[in-house]
């Protein structure tokens, strides 16, 4: 299930690792690892509950990342050459242990399906809702926000910092963007801040950041000891710790407003409306000044052409006759009525009777 709160603010919040529903199909075949699902984002919705403090948009999954990771590519030739290997439905735990009991890991064809039924509807709906903000604000801020144990084998082994922020080493946000947010963190006591090294930032993060385009991405990776009791199952929050987080990402928040506000004039490309071909071909269709001259003109001559014709034979000879004009003109008036009603017969016979192609086909006849 895909679960979005919209705001109005420039802020967009992305939590693709929170969920914990797994499908009974799945469920059965996990092992004893499996079931512990230790590498969740446990309780962070939590965290980022802050719609009253500050105007975000919330989007977030209910689904497990071991059933789908969506901060992987669906078709991983998109990614990195150094993260190809990594499949978006994981087998393993982040410290290399066997999820799946020995020969139910999903094959190509069962991946695909959990990509089609979870990814990318995830995918949609988070790319919905930045289209929907783009259209608000001249610059949107998405953050990808994450959490993980504190000490991982083979992942966190220097030890974690309490607040980790990826942009692609630059790439995927503005600069002083990524500045005032580390900065926002940096002057707390007791925190420490890492800046693209443990995390450089995801499928996500590299995807969707594109500050020439007004949409600047960051993840920003928590401890879990920076907001839990303890980071093991029942993984339960310290409200504490969670208080004072929020207190801090709030006002880290605003401040990621305020510089969206200060840059409304950077340039970027104006957003495509859905109707932006049906508009255009309204633009080609409509006739400009120089066609709306050009008819006024054919038809001024055309009325000159039909003043300027020679008059009647026929009358000219009347005339001549000394037959009087307004006679030679009644008489043409009843010629024409009848030829009028000529051809008013002849129109109702072509609408009774279908007319033959040359094939002998009938052919439609357009009244």
């Amino acid at each position: 299930m895909i679960l979005v709160e919209e705001g109005q603010g420039p802020i967009l919040l992305c939590l693709p690792h929170s969920g914990t529903d797994v499908p009974k199909m799945v469920l059965g075949r996990f092992n004893a690892t499996g079931r512990l699902q230790a590498d969740l984002a446990w309780r962070l919705e939590q965290v980022f509950g802050l719609r009253d403090q500050v105007d975000v948009t919330l989007v977030r999954s209910s689904t497990s990342r071991y059933v789908i990771d969506l901060d992987k590519a669906a078709n991983s030739q998109t990614l990195p050459e150094a993260a190809q290997d990594e499949p978006p439905c994981p087998t393993r735990t982040l410290d290399g242990k066997a999820i799946y009991q020995e020969g139910e890991e999903p094959g190509p064809v069962e991946t695909e399906q959990r990509c089609l039924l979870f990814h990318d509807p995830f995918h949609l709906a988070l790319r919905r809702q930045i289209d929907r903000l783009l259209k608000l604000h001249s610059q949107v801020v998405v953050l990808d926000c994450q959490s993980v144990r504190s000490s991982i084998q083979g992942f966190t082994d220097k030890g974690l910092p309490l607040v980790n922020i990826g942009s692609a080493e630059g790439q995927s946000c503005d600069p002083d963007l990524r500045n005032l947010l580390v900065g926002s963190f940096k002057g707390e006591p007791g925190i420490t801040v890492g800046v693209d090294e443990h995390t450089k930032g995801g499928f996500i993060t590299r995807t969707y950041g594109r500050p020439d385009l007004g949409v600047h991405c960051l993840t920003l990776l928590l401890a879990q000891r920076s907001y839990l009791r303890h980071e093991s199952p029942p993984f339960e929050p310290d409200k504490s710790r969670v208080t004072r987080l929020k207190t801090i990402l709030s006002d880290g928040l605003s401040r990621l407003v305020d510089w969206t506000e200060m840059n409304t004039d950077k340039a970027r490309p104006p957003v495509e409306s859905e109707t932006a071909e049906e508009d255009a071909l309204t633009d080609a269709e409509a006739p400009g000044p120089d066609a709306e001259n050009t008819e006024a003109e054919t038809e001024t001559a055309a009325t000159d052409d039909v003043n300027e014709k020679e008059p009647v034979q026929g009358a000219e000879e009347d005339d001549a006759d000394g037959t009087r004009p307004e006679q030679a003109e009644s008489e043409e008036a009843q010629d024409m009525k009848a030829a009028d009603e000529a051809s008013s017969t002849a129109a109702d016979d072509a609408r009774t009777e279908p007319n033959e192609k040359e094939d002998g086909k009938p052919m439609l006849v357009a009244e």
